[in-house]
């Protein structure tokens, strides 16, 4: 309710108090009159006072809703009345009281205009009530009396408007003041609701990034921990592959000594055919003389033979090391693709170490059918050698494919030694990778390593760090709580 509204009821029930009051008076002065007998023109000022009233609450209270009007109107009309009841019927003592009353009606309202408008006009009346004085009596004895009461009532009542002037002015400063309040709480409150609703709603966001955090560093903890344990399986992979390389680098030490072996075994091969060459050769230029060196020509197929079985020997030990290289090279191209990309050497070497053996093996069959058609010429030979002399022409042709054979033999063998030579190199070259293969693989596995190191260490930081941000984000909960509760009571209120 605003002072408005207040100023509003009380005028309204100080209109209706000072209507019922005077009509009380008004009745009653009616009825004295009437009991008394007195002059009819008394009753009917009297009723048109009271008419009066009636009429001007009635239009201005009842009907216009013009409050304000009504005893602005009605005090002056009841002196203007009592004025004239005065130039009428003269003065009287009656009338002494009437204004005193009158006084008070006026002060009613707590109006200092208006209650200046009514006294004043009773303190002229009141002197006019002496001067037109015409009855009985002596009215000068009551007189000053009369006007000392005025005056003091006046007095008093001036005093009481004014304090009630300034209480109600104090009322409606405080009133305002009030509402002023109200409002500036009110649209604190506003304020501090529409303040509150956004740090909710960052809170509840700032909530929601934590826990995305939260889930993030999982995540990260997760990857950090599978990336850990795969580079801890990396570095005993490269561990394992450089114990593979150092075993490897002992076998082609190996066959670095086995190749150099090949190598000396087919010198002599080599010497072994060349001289395979000239006794037969020699034999070729001899053989116009078989009949008369019959018996030396047995014992020179003697030793023919037995240099045709040492031969056949060293083809066995050609085959056998013809199988060993292959072996040798299956074993690398295995442990070339055990290594991967840093094998890729291996698997190259190894192609041509396989190729080589293969060459060798051709070489040695093609060999062995060579001194198999030896061996059945030399046995023919021996056979036919005391059957006929008609035969040397044969056994000259004979010889001479052998020289021939001899002679690609010895070509094949010179071939041989000189991919044994080239087979040794390769090997060195391959010891000498298989080192740096080695070094380049312990070198990585310590970076490995290190990087194992690290990523632990920066698991730990993301551990503690998710600790920090749990704590923070149990903070923020509490917060969230709080403003919850907050925002639920300012709602209630």
């Amino acid at each position: 309710m605003t002072i408005e509204d207040l100023k509003l009821q009380d005028l309204k029930k100080k209109n209706i108090l000072m209507l019922i009051l005077y009509s009380l008076s008004l009745l009653a002065a009616i009825s004295y009159t009437l009991a008394n007998k007195n002059p009819l023109i008394e009753t009917i000022l009297y009723s048109t006072q009271l008419a009066a009233m009636l009429a001007f609450f009635f239009i201005y209270h009842a009907a216009l809703k013009k409050f304000h009007l009504f005893p602005l109107l009605t005090i002056p009309v009841i002196y203007i009345i009592i004025g004239v009841d005065i130039f009428v019927n003269g003065g009287s003592g009656n009338n002494l009281i009437i204004l005193l009353f009158l006084a008070v009606i006026s002060a009613l309202h707590f109006n200092l205009s208006l209650f200046a408008i009514g006294y004043g006009s009773g303190f002229v009346l009141f002197i006019l009530n002496k001067l037109f004085f015409g009855g009985t009596g002596d009215i000068d004895t009551i007189f000053i009396p009369g006007v000392l009461v005025y005056i003091m009532l006046g007095i008093l009542l001036s005093i009481v408007v004014k304090l009630n002037t300034n209480q109600f002015a104090q009322l409606k400063k405080f009133v305002a003041d009030a509402e002023a309040e109200g409002v500036r709480k009110e649209q604190q409150k506003v304020l501090l609701e529409t303040e509150l609703g956004t740090i909710f709603r960052s809170i509840k966001k700032v909530n929601e990034q934590i826990q995305h955090h939260l889930s993030s560093h999982n995540e990260m903890k997760s990857a950090l921990q599978e990336i850990s344990a795969g580079s801890q399986t990396q570095s005993d992979q490269i561990n394992s592959i450089a114990s593979i390389s150092e075993a490897t680098m002992k076998q082609m030490e190996e066959m670095a000594s086995m190749a150099e072996t090949l190598f000396q075994h087919s010198e002599e091969a080599s010497a072994t055919a060349a001289s395979g060459t000239e006794k037969a050769d020699g034999l070729q230029i001899e053989m116009n003389e078989l009949n008369m060196l019959i018996h030396d020509l047995s014992a020179t197929f003697t030793e023919l033979t037995n240099k045709i079985e040492e031969t056949n020997s060293f083809i066995g030990t050609i085959q056998g090391i013809t199988e060993q290289t292959n072996l040798l090279a299956l074993n690398a191209s295995i442990e070339a693709a055990r290594a991967g990309e840093a094998g890729r050497g291996f698997s190259v070497v190894a192609d041509e170490i396989r190729k080589l053996a293969e060459m060798t093996s051709t070489t040695a069959s093609l060999i062995n059918e060579n001194l198999s058609s030896v061996n059945q010429a030399n046995s023919t030979a021996l056979q036919k050698m005391n059957l006929s002399s008609s035969k040397l022409s044969d056994n000259v042709a004979t010889v001479e494919n052998v020289s021939i054979s001899f002679k690609e033999l010895s070509s094949k063998l010179k071939l041989l030694q000189t991919e044994f030579h080239t087979l040794s190199a390769n090997s060195n070259s391959v010891k000498q990778q298989t080192v740096h293969a080695e070094l380049s693989t312990k070198e990585l596995a310590a970076v490995i390593e290190e990087a194992s190191a690290g990523l632990e260490e920066v698991s730990a930081a993301i551990e503690t760090l998710n600790e920090d941000t749990h704590s923070i984000a149990g903070y923020v909960n509490d917060t969230v709580n709080s403003a919850e509760k907050i925002q639920a009571d300012i709602d209630n209120k």
